[in-house]
């Protein structure tokens, strides 16, 4: 790739970082035309068309990168990521395993791979990759909201509080976490200690939503 070309493709990565997808796709389609075989430009294009909803536009990129170059272990993570964005999680779930064969400590593949047997209600496998992750960034905070997701699920509510209490710990203004220890009591049945935590997701958030409803309903209850 000579230097016009490699700095076109810089600016692509740069619009993608930036949200701007549709831009990406735009330099894009110039860079492709005399680079059809370049597994990266496939994977930056199946990137943009993932931010843009686009999933099965961007499973067919992915498609075409391993077809090309099957190495790299951030292809078959995002070839699992766009199968996990459609809903087929058996499927996705292979590929990040076969990203944790290429790059056993991919802390993107360990994340995506535990939300996708979380999606499956495999709740303790997940748990596993959720440690997996903390071990290596123990402040990784949607790592730990999910964690306490799949704690709750299996009822280890005690465990789950905790855990959403670790993250308002790293960040105080975390609405979710604040809703999820609501949540938490409230599945236990617990709606003093429920209308607490959803006031504070309020104060943390005032459009947080799902907060305002569910105190509504605990007062025309």
């Amino acid at each position: 790739m000579n230097a016009k070309k490699a700095y076109t493709a810089a600016t692509v990565i740069r619009d993608i970082q930036r949200g701007r997808p549709e831009k990406a796709l735009k330099s894009l389609e110039k860079l492709m035309k005399d680079n059809q075989e370049n597994p990266a430009l496939w994977n930056l294009k199946g990137v943009a068309l993932g931010m843009m909803g686009e999933h099965e536009r961007s499973l067919d990129c992915y498609e075409k990168v391993l077809e090309i170059d099957p190495g790299p272990a951030v292809y078959w993570n995002n070839k699992g990521l766009a199968l996990q964005n459609l809903g087929f999680y058996p499927e996705a779930e292979q590929m990040y395993l076969k990203a944790l064969e290429r790059e056993p400590d991919s802390l993107e593949a360990r994340y995506n791979l535990a939300n996708t047997l979380q999606s499956m209600e495999r709740y303790e496998e997940a748990l596993e990759y959720y440690e997996k992750v903390l071990y290596d960034r123990p402040d990784h905070i949607l790592t730990m909201l999910n964690m306490g997701n799949a704690l709750a699920a299996l009822r280890r509510f005690d465990e789950a509080v905790s855990v959403y209490l670790e993250i308002l710990e790293i960040s105080p203004e975390y609405p979710d976490a604040a809703y999820n220890i609501g949540h938490t009591y409230e599945e236990q049945g617990k709606q003093d200690d429920a209308a607490i935590w959803y006031t504070r997701t309020l104060e943390i958030d005032p459009d947080y939503h799902h907060a305002r409803e569910r105190l509504e309903l605990f007062r025309n209850c």
